[in-house]
């Protein structure tokens, strides 16, 4: 059973007016003392995870330091920073105030964002925001830019944010950017092995135990990717905002993640199962642990938080031991007694109906199972009927979603292939399954399109042949008709048109009218002395 961490102490790091502290990575010691150093702004500080207090404080910086890593003695620490130069100090060594590094490399222009020791720990290599991958000899005496790099690969198009070098092989390195890329790299050919697209900024890469799987972190999920094929195999969404630091713990038991939504998660390695989680106070950009297991650092801007495993007492478990028996023991309800009037008490037996159980279809277990090619067979063997063929054609669609439609239609027996291509002549052109049918059809083509087929089944191949002519020859006549119709709509619009255009104001239509108007314009020689006596005499209002 797992211990619970507890929290050992919080530390404020110190500001300063003009900085502010926005960085703050943390590394544990890999030997005994584990102690855990951290970056904040322009201070190296190592801690004693013991007593909780800082040990070493390294600070001639003049920009901010950004990454960390000890070689796998303890003894060596490589820092990179603002400055672009990777920085060697001896942890031992360098107490008082001569604190200056053994070894420094002016390794880019730009940010170093990742420094990691190789396995053997006689190089170093510097991961910047310039996308290049430099790899230094620690034994290198050379200062600054003298120092000249063994090894040099532009590897990204766009700044390096993470790294990892191979336990297993000094030679493999793996890189993720914010380009959305993490490569696989063999720097003795300078060529990448692999490329993953992660479809978001890469914050953080991680090699899991043989090496042969790898996990990244892109924004709010972590992938676990197969190397040897390039293919994600599961996707762990914990988080809701952008996860910033993975880790191994329990020896490579179990995986850590930690993220901006302050969520520190803990998953299983065999079937990457959700253990548990952490809340933390701010936004955590790093997190460690230490290799014996029992202690736990975390970055956060300007606060770090070491944790520490909780001890079991042993009085506590002794007492655990020991439990009364009757407890152990298991007992049935008590004893329901029912009083009726003008009847004696009695007791009875209450009984319950069992739940009905879900009856899942053979198809669906079929399907749970990724039995794809066995799914086929039995809904084309002749004997399966579905009393709606909609339940056919989304079995279908689901092999069709996954992409193993191919896979499925492979290797199936004459007598499949037959009732399949009679299936998709009744069906095929329905509007509601064209579009999974229609994926059906051509992947039945492109896998047996060079085979020899039974004859029973080249006839069906034959009936949907005329078939698609026939649907062709629907379409062709569909076609033109909406083509007529749409030159008669178009050129009653024109004619319409053109006649309103003509209509003028002072046109007449149907009966003529006299009006007031035309009487005043008429002259006096058309109106004769009869026409002037039958008038009316105008009356004054």
């Amino acid at each position: 059973m797992a211990q619970p961490y507890l929290p050992a102490e919080k530390f404020l790091s110190r500001k300063q007016e003009t900085i502010l502290l926005d960085e703050d990575f943390s590394s544990h010691r890999p030997e005994k003392p584990f102690h855990v150093a951290t970056t904040s702004s322009v201070r190296l500080t190592l801690y004693d995870t013991v007593v909780c207090e800082p040990l070493n404080l390294f600070s001639r910086f003049k920009k901010g330091v950004c990454s960390i890593d000890f070689r796998h003695d303890g003894k060596l620490l490589a820092i990179g920073g603002d400055e672009g130069k990777v920085r060697v100090f001896d942890v031992e060594k360098t107490t008082g105030s001569s604190k200056v590094a053994l070894r420094v490399m002016q390794a880019s222009q730009s940010t170093v964002k990742s420094v990691h020791f190789s396995p053997r720990g006689d190089t170093i290599f510097s991961l910047a925001d310039d996308g290049k991958i430099k790899q230094y000899r620690v034994a290198d005496t050379a200062y600054g830019v003298n120092a000249v790099p063994i090894i040099d690969i532009q590897a990204h198009d766009d700044a390096i944010r993470c790294g990892a070098v191979s336990s297993l092989n000094d030679h493999i390195v793996l890189t993720g950017g914010y380009d959305h890329k993490v490569r696989l790299w063999d720097i003795r050919s300078k060529e990448k092995t692999m490329e993953l697209d992660c479809e978001y900024p890469v914050e953080s890469v991680l090699f899991l135990p043989g090496e042969q799987l790898i996990a990244t972190a892109a924004g709010p999920i972590v992938k676990i990717w197969d190397t040897t094929t390039g293919r994600p195999l599961t996707a762990l969404q914990a988080h809701y905002k952008t996860v910033t630091s993975l880790r191994l713990a329990t020896n490579s038991t179990c995986l850590l993640t930690a993220g901006i939504d302050r969520k520190v998660n803990a998953f299983r390695t065999t079937n990457y199962s959700l253990i548990h989680s952490w809340s933390m106070p701010s936004p955590i950009l790093d997190i460690d642990v230490s290799r014996d297991d029992q202690t736990m650092a975390i970055g956060m801007g300007n606060l770090l938080a070491l944790y520490r495993r909780a001890e079991i007492k042993k009085e506590t478990t002794a007492t655990a031991m020991i439990e009364d028996k009757r407890s152990l023991v298991r007992t049935s309800a008590p004893p329901v007694k029912l009083a009726e009037k003008d009847r004696d008490t009695r007791k009875v037996e209450v009984v319950a109906k069992n739940a009905d159980k879900l009856k899942i279809p053979k198809v669906d277990k079929m399907l749970s199972n990724f039995k794809h090619a066995a799914v086929i067979r039995l809904l084309f063997n002749g004997k399966f009927r579905s009393s709606v063929d909609a339940a056919i054609v989304s079995y279908l669609r689901v092999i069709v979603m996954r992409g193993a439609i191919h896979r499925a239609l492979s290797g199936q027996e004459s007598s499949v292939q037959k009732y399949l291509l009679i299936f998709l002549n009744h069906h095929l052109f329905k509007t509601q399954y064209f579009s999974t049918l229609r994926e059906v059809t051509v992947a039945f083509f492109d896998v047996y399109a060079f085979e020899k087929l039974d004859k029973d089944v080249v006839k069906q191949v034959q009936r949907l042949k005329v078939t698609l002519s026939r649907e062709l020859e629907v379409q062709k006549m569909i076609s033109s008709l909406i083509g007529s119709i749409d030159l008669i709509v178009a050129t009653t619009k024109i004619n319409v048109k053109t006649s309103t255009d003509l209509v003028e104001d002072d046109d007449v239509f149907g009966e003529p009218t006299i009006r007031a108007k035309d009487l005043d314009e008429l002259k006096p020689s058309d109106v004769g002395p009869k026409d002037i006596e039958d008038q009316e005499p105008m009356q004054t209002v």
